[in-house]
């Protein structure tokens, strides 16, 4: 792949999401869903054994399959709790695989090109929530195009830890090959090659996105803009010192963007304790695309009172994408 094939596929990431899909669905699923599940099968026993060796006690890599390789982000200099150095990873991708892989870097921080023959295309996940839809479909339709232009084509997914963000694009993948139909097989199958990958429940959902949207009756999503009214926490949990209660306040965001916040002065911010049953948050906010609804714990320490500063802890976060939100629904439900 040279530098330009990656410049136009990183340009694909900036486009709309239902141009990628929309008038051609149909034609462009059905051109390679009867082929695609063989780019993703293991195909060399003897590839996955002299990995399985090589890596035990050297490097962070695991074989997903014969074609999908996952990583932890190679360190430049030691760090600690760091298996990979950049040096150690490209002589073993230039020695199994030369001229065959394809970086897809998901962590915010970028490689220098030259680290890896200008082999990386970098998708810029953001680190505490799932990618959006828009961005994960788009690399896995770039991981699609790399694979089948040679068999011999890898695709390598590395991520601050390899863990959470490359396990969604990986489960994704299946997906999006027509390996599984729904998330809880590709997610089994990912539990069995790198365990310990941590999906969140919003992770979950978007690897269904991907798979209502190259199903054989696909579902795509809408463009209608929502307003949430409200948003109401039950049981109220126990954040504060005493634990009988928490000062809570909600945020919205549109992607990484904050679009609204209940935040107040600490002072201002009411204590709601678990008597109360539940907390509600009225909004009446519109959103579009990806939201994120974030409530949090306000504490004040002593520390934080002589420098006029509060510290905050998260009680839960929420991912959806309007566009699969059926109109007219009324209430959203959320369980842990």
């Amino acid at each position: 792949m040279t530098a330009s094939d990656l410049k136009d596929m990183d340009a694909n990431y900036g486009g709309g999401l239902l141009d990628m899909v929309k008038g051609g669905a149909g034609k462009f699923f059905s051109n390679f869903k009867d082929n695609l599940k063989d780019t993703l099968k293991d195909t060399s026993t003897k590839v996955m054994h002299q990995v399985a060796t090589y890596t035990k006690g050297e490097l962070d890599i695991a074989y997903i399959t014969s074609r999908i390789i996952v990583m932890s982000y190679p360190a430049e200099a030691l760090q600690i709790g760091n298996q990979n150095h950049v040096e150690d990873i490209r002589s073993f991708l230039d020695s199994r695989h030369a001229d065959h892989y394809t970086v897809f870097n998901l962590s915010q921080r970028n490689y220098r090109g030259a680290k890896f023959s200008n082999r990386v295309s970098e998708c810029n996940w953001p680190s505490r929530q799932a990618p959006s839809l828009h961005n994960l479909f788009a690399v896995c339709k770039n991981m699609h195009n790399w694979l089948k232009q040679n068999p011999k084509n890898v695709c390598v997914i590395t991520c601050s830890d390899g863990r959470a963000p490359s396990g969604v694009l990986v489960c994704a993948m299946f997906c999006f090959c027509h390996l599984f139909s729904n998330p809880v097989p590709a997610m089994q199958l990912l539990s069995a090659k790198r365990p310990g990958s941590g999906l969140w429940p919003s992770h979950r959902r978007y690897i269904g996105y991907v798979c209502s949207m190259v199903s054989e009756k696909p579902s795509l999503p809408h463009s209608k803009p929502l307003v949430v009214k409200a948003v109401t926490m039950s049981p109220v949990p126990c954040f504060n010192k005493q634990r009988i209660g928490c000062r809570p306040f909600c945020e919205v965001l549109i992607g990484e963007t904050k679009i609204f916040s209940t935040a107040q002065d600490y002072e201002r911010m009411r204590e709601h304790r678990v008597q109360d049953g539940k907390v509600v948050f009225p909004l009446g906010v519109n959103v579009q695309g990806d939201v994120v609804i974030s409530v949090y714990h306000m504490r004040n320490t002593i520390g934080g009172r002589l420098q006029a500063k509060v510290s905050n802890t998260q009680i839960f976060q929420i991912q959806f994408h309007t566009g699969f939100i059926a109109p007219g629904t009324t209430v959203l439900k959320f369980t842990k």
